[in-house]
């Protein structure tokens, strides 16, 4: 099943900003060297990959049906089953055959493949662990 579009943008109009690359080199010679801040944070995995090329017709794909799902969409979730069904009410997720709960996510399809993001996911992409650190 093609999950539905979830906004209105007419895909030809649609942009996907593709260069805004950060040159490090340049920020060097205008006396900015982030080489120590970025090596701390772990980020020059995720900078090399933004050179990596990108595929403009599956980003639009995936935008135009992308929808947050959180603690409130979850919720929503359980009304709706117990709406259906008032047996539910008072069941547990597993119980009412519905999927945990377990963090925010970013829900969309590319090409009929149901695709989820979470912080998870963008820290491996970004080749970085999935804590956070400040310093």
């Amino acid at each position: 099943m093609i999950k539905p579009k979830t906004i209105a943008i007419p895909f030809e109009s649609f942009e996907v900003q593709v260069d805004s690359l950060v040159n490090f080199e340049s920020l060097k010679r205008n006396r900015m060297n982030l080489d120590a801040l970025m090596a701390a944070q772990q980020m020059f995995p995720y900078f090399n990959m933004l050179n990596g090329p990108t595929y403009v017709k599956l980003v639009k794909d995936f935008w135009v049906r992308a929808e947050v799902y959180d603690l409130d969409a979850a919720k929503v979730e359980e009304l709706q089953a117990v709406t259906k069904d008032p047996s539910l009410r008072g069941k547990t997720r597993k119980e009412m055959n519905l999927k945990p709960f377990r963090q925010t996510e970013i829900r969309s399809a590319v090409m009929g493949i149901p695709i989820t993001i979470t912080e998870e996911v963008i820290a491996k992409a970004c080749m970085v662990a999935p804590t956070g650190r400040f310093l």
